[in-house]
């Protein structure tokens, strides 16, 4: 079988298109022969001065195997993909993604099956996802509620392009790839303005993998130790007491300076049946219910495999049963220590915690739906 054509993923970010990296890019074929899949537009497409093969497309998404979301994929690509590695007319596809794309729709293309059984990735595969970012307005960017968009594009990608860094202190440009380090430890960086800028520099190590991307954005590496030489803190929090609703909802109405994450699961005293799901990214906060504690489920509905046998062996308390706190959370100078002591302080007292009758009547902003 032969190699897989190449293929890098262009992406925006809120701010910037990624237009002119783009076609700087294309600029710098290296004597590569390159295609490039772009949006259609109303109007036409100008060919760059190095002749790249220009193909233009409009999104058609469909649904394979089971017809689920998690099967739904870009058939626009995958049939063009398809063509070009048949035709033998490229060295390296790059395909430029419209601000709006969804990303993991666009990098399961290449990993599910179709109808006859056949993978995309058998005959093209994606090398590097890049993702470009205005470096000039990334701290606006990740106090507004654009927040999310930046940083699961961030977590995302295995190589970030930053523009607009001529206009930053060298003290700034730092506090930018630090924050970005700090929710992607695995992402190449480089500037937009830097001698070079190539299809062939712009190529990962390793090629892209949506399963350690999606692992690596669901949970941080948690180091021990934070690093002092760019002040970035990671740090996991875990408790089996519930949470007051109030009190929690306060801390996370806080504006806590340098805070880019929060991911896991929690529980409050007024609705000690269902999990919780925090997502915090920069200045967007959402929660959501994960569904049922395994605690709240009767015991003969619950799995009878050794596996669920085991996860209950060794997370079960004998007062909450499987009810926890996990958070992982990371940022960029915040203090652990006051942020752990404001979290510990949102837990019932001992006073409340014997109180069990008057948690369903605790003042509640997490309205989720009842789950029978």
């Amino acid at each position: 079988m032969s190699t897989p054509l190449s293929v890098t993923i262009f992406t925006g970010s809120p701010g910037t298109d990624g237009s002119r990296v783009f076609e700087q890019v294309l600029k710098g074929s290296d004597g590569l022969r390159l295609t490039a899949i772009v949006p259609k537009r109303g109007r036409k497409r100008k060919r760059t001065s190095q002749g790249a093969s220009l193909v233009p497309t409009t999104p058609r998404l469909v649904r394979l195997g089971e017809g689920c979301a998690c099967c739904t994929v870009r058939g626009d690509l995958m049939s063009k993909l398809r063509r070009i590695a048949e035709e033998d007319s490229a060295d390296h596809v790059v395909i430029q993604t419209a601000p709006s794309s969804d990303l993991s729709t666009v990098a399961k293309t290449f990993t599910v099956a179709d109808g006859s059984g056949a993978v995309l990735s058998d005959v093209a595969r994606i090398q590097s996802l890049v993702t470009v970012i205005d470096a000039s307005y990334f701290t606006a960017n990740m106090n507004a509620s654009s927040a999310r968009h930046l940083i699961e594009r961030i977590e995302l990608a295995n190589v970030i392009v930053l523009e607009g860094t001529g206009e930053l202190s060298s003290d700034e440009q730092e506090r930018v790839r630090s924050a970005i380090e700090a929710l992607n430890s695995d992402v190449s960086i480089t500037n937009s303005d830097d001698d070079g800028l190539t299809i062939t520099s712009l190529q990962s190590e390793e090629p892209f993998d949506l399963n350690d991307a999606q692992n690596r954005s669901m949970r941080y590496a948690m180091d021990s130790d934070s690093d002092a030489s760019n002040e970035i803190v990671r740090f996991d929090y875990q408790d089996r007491r519930p949470f007051h609703p109030t009190r929690l909802s306060s801390f996370l109405g806080k504006q806590w300076t340098g805070l880019l994450r929060i991911k896991g699961t929690f529980w409050v005293a007024s609705q000690p049946k269902l999990s919780g799901n925090i997502d915090v990214a920069g200045g967007s906060r959402n929660t959501s219910c994960n569904g049922m504690w395994w605690a709240s489920v009767p015991k003969e509905e619950q799995p009878d495999s050794p596996e669920f046998h085991e996860y209950i062996k060794e997370i079960w308390h004998p007062e909450f049963g499987d009810r926890h706190q996990d958070l992982s959370i990371v940022g960029i100078g915040i203090k652990e220590e006051e942020m752990r002591s404001y979290l510990d302080q949102c837990q019932l007292t001992d006073e409340e915690l014997a109180a069990t009758d008057q948690w369903a009547s605790m003042s509640d902003p997490f309205q989720w739906p009842e789950i029978k």
